[in-house]
């Protein structure tokens, strides 16, 4: 049965505390903060580090925790079942050659100093960090089943990431701008040349598969069996399905299967990412 899931920029003030109760331990300490600000989803899903500062998350790395996990709401959000592999190439693809086309357009401007100048101008660093957001979309769903489990996929994937470490290394490296841009140049060219590749895959299916949401009820469970689900919790928060025991709620209701995310369970948000296949809330 297919679930309309209520909009995160919906979601009210207690909503936005159940969602925080769900995410690390070191967070919970800002959950009352969270609680006196009233703060509904529209408000947390464009929150920035300024207002974390005056709600009292004052760490940077806690910042960066709960600024991570409204990424990923905002993804669960606005991109559910409109993305796919091929679009995310696509955005890569633009961001690549914008900030290639960037650089060279500087470079006929009338005042350039790139070759004289080692201070790399803001609107150049954040045409940057928008690249590496591409990047990062397009890696969260080739670092998903079976993605994961296919050669030529895992490759590409590997090399998407190295030229993101190249890429914020060279903007840290201690020489021209003119220097940095030949270099970031080469990244650019490369990165948009995969994303070419990944968009001539049209005989693959999925690469224009796109998410959706199901909700699944698992009802007549019995304490001492459990549901009867295998699931594996990543490095990066997600909790995938991996199987189900043979003839236990979970398999006799035939729509979990391994490769499927749990992203809440009884309406709790329990992780916030989307899948290529599914994404299955369960009610218990």
């Amino acid at each position: 049965m297919a679930l309309v899931m209520e909009p995160i920029s919906k979601w009210t003030p207690k909503q936005v505390l159940d969602w925080m109760k769900g995410l690390d331990d070191c967070l919970q300490q800002y959950v009352k903060s969270f609680e006196r600000e009233q703060m509904g989803g529209e408000q947390l899903l464009h929150i920035t580090h300024q207002e974390l500062e005056e709600l009292g998350v004052t760490r940077i790395g806690h910042q960066e925790l709960i600024l991570e996990a409204v990424d990923l709401l905002c993804a669960l959000n606005y991109g559910l079942e409109t993305e796919n592999l091929r679009t995310l190439s696509h955005k890569l693809n633009a961001s690549a050659k914008n900030l290639q086309n960037f650089i060279l357009g500087r470079r006929r401007g009338g005042h350039y100093d790139g070759r004289a100048s080692r201070r790399l101008p803001n609107d150049f660093l954040t045409s940057v960090v928008d690249l590496i957001g591409a990047a990062k979309n397009l890696l969260a769903w080739l670092d998903r089943s079976p993605f994961a489990s296919v050669t030529e996929y895992s490759l590409l994937k590997n090399n998407i990431v190295q030229l993101c470490l190249e890429l914020t290394t060279i903007v840290q490296q201690d020489c021209t701008v003119y220097e940095t841009e030949n270099k970031i140049l080469h990244v650019c060219k490369t990165l948009a040349g995969i994303c070419d590749h990944i968009i001539s895959l049209s005989s693959d299916s999925l690469v224009s598969q796109s998410a959706h949401l199901e909700v699944v009820h698992l009802t007549s469970i019995m304490p001492s069996e459990g549901l009867g689900m295998y699931i594996k919790s990543t490095y990066d928060g997600l909790h995938v399905i991996t199987g189900t025991t043979e003839n236990s709620p979970a398999d006799q209701c035939k729509k979990i299967h391994a490769g499927d995310e749990v992203i809440q369970v009884n309406h709790q948000t329990v992780v916030i990412i989307k899948n290529h296949r599914k994404c299955t809330a369960f009610r218990l």
